[in-house]
């Protein structure tokens, strides 16, 4: 196989054909990620950037960001957004889709596409937030960056509103989610920044096995893992993809332990743990919001 034949097997045709990952390219996608972590960690230590709450937040409004623009493409691709806007639609949202879905449908710019889809996206929004967080560093404005992608969330949850019906579902992964969180804060006495992470990896995990083991079978829809370690794990044992979120508790509790109690640099470990939240709250909205609207 060639250099060109390599890269679409493993690649490109995993994108438009919508197989999910392989080992070659969850590795490949692994290590820029890795490599671009690593590059704006040293513009962080060359300018003496400090990971606090502001910076956060900031982070995860731009998590919610990402995650809510993928399920509006998802929609379009799925036809849910045709679906719900050609069967007419009621109630206190039909302004919404009567207005805004045939101006986004019509201008194709959240279609299924290299931007709008797994590596893109989040190159996409890695850029927009770093560039209006350090707008907000110049401004004086720490919060700045939280304000323009908790907008953007806002708006893109405001499209979703109208195809968002399966309440029921959604809740479960967000109160397993909430669950875990108050017992390591309120019950285990953990910092907030040291309860995140387990949150966003226990919404992942239980986002993901509401939609395949509970949604996908109840609704006849055929969820599944799109990640190769992970789908092997939800196939291993009869508990299916509750193993997979009992395993994700299990990885974010252990790794923020092994942070706290490695002796580093603050503004290190707060950023580890800040990645370890994202990674987790990232597919987890996403597959949350998905499951709520059935795309």
């Amino acid at each position: 196989m060639d250099f060109f034949g390599f890269i679409q097997t493993n690649f490109v045709a995993p994108l438009w054909e919508r197989t999910g990952y392989n080992m070659v390219n969850t590795l490949a996608y692994a290590a820029i990620a890795l490599a671009a972590l690593y590059l704006i960690w040293r513009q962080f230590e060359k300018h003496k950037v400090q990971i606090d709450r502001s910076f956060w937040i900031c982070a995860l409004a731009f998590v919610m960001l990402g995650s809510s623009v993928r399920v509006v493409t998802d929609s379009i691709d799925a036809g849910t957004m045709q679906k719900t806007l050609g069967g007419g639609t009621s109630g206190l949202f039909a302004p919404i889709a009567s207005f805004a879905y045939p101006l986004i449908l019509r201008s194709h710019i959240l279609d299924y596409g290299w931007l709008t889809v797994t590596p893109g996206i989040y190159i996409v929004i890695a850029f927009l937030f770093l560039t209006t967080w350090a707008l907000g560093r110049a401004m004086g404005r720490p919060y700045f960056a939280a304000y323009a992608g908790g907008a953007g969330a806002a708006l893109c949850l405001l499209l979703l509103l109208p195809m968002a019906k399966h309440w029921d579902y959604a809740l479960i992964p967000v109160a397993l989610c909430l669950g875990i969180g108050a017992a390591l804060h309120y019950g285990a006495k953990w910092r907030k920044m040291d309860a995140l992470p387990v949150m966003g990896q226990a919404l992942d995990g239980a986002a993901t096995w509401t939609a395949i083991n509970l949604f996908g079978p109840a609704m006849g829809t055929g969820y599944f893992e799109q990640h190769v370690l992970s789908n092997a794990i939800g196939q291993a044992t009869p508990l299916g993809f509750g193993l997979f979120f009992l395993l994700k508790i299990g990885f974010a509790a252990v790794a923020v332990w092994a942070l706290r109690h490695e002796e580093m640099d603050e503004r290190a470990r707060s950023l580890a743990l800040l990645v370890v939240a994202i990674i987790g709250f990232a597919p987890g909205l996403r597959d949350l919001l998905r499951m709520l609207c059935g795309t």
